[in-house]
């Protein structure tokens, strides 16, 4: 599936991603600049997260709590090997129930085993962007 939008509809583009997704696995790929974060706070926002949204890329996970559930946000674009991986219990976030986001996930795409959602995002213009959503 793919979406088109701009900041003016970027609330759109965040609910397709929540109703196209088969997953609690959400993994977002583009290149610096796409707007990963700026649609994955949209749509924390739209799962009820009501604090500030950051971007992970320092301390590589953020954990955000809604009345129902809790959202893991991740950024692994500093990892540079699988092992690390390990070293932050990814597998044990993946597991869980609870809305997973991934920024930079190509380092682990090949290994996972669950199924998951994956959301590449596009440059089409200064200001809009293509969404493609593929379930696995």
């Amino acid at each position: 599936m793919e979406f088109e939008y701009d900041l003016n509809n970027i609330e759109k583009a965040s609910e397709l991603v929540l109703k196209s997704s088969k997953s609690n696995i959400l993994l977002f790929s583009g290149v610096i600049g796409a707007g990963k974060t700026t649609l994955i706070k949209q749509l924390c926002k739209n799962l009820g997260v009501i604090d500030t949204v950051n971007s992970p890329t320092y301390n590589l996970i953020n954990e955000y709590i809604t009345k129902e559930s809790t959202v893991f946000h991740m950024d692994l674009f500093r990892i540079e090997k699988i092992e690390e991986i390990n070293n932050l219990g990814l597998l044990d976030y993946l597991a869980s129930k609870n809305k997973v986001i991934i920024e930079w996930p190509e380092i682990i795409i090949d290994q996972l085993n669950q199924n998951y959602s994956h959301i590449t995002i596009d440059y089409i213009g200064d200001d809009k962007r293509k969404i493609t959503i593929k379930n696995r």
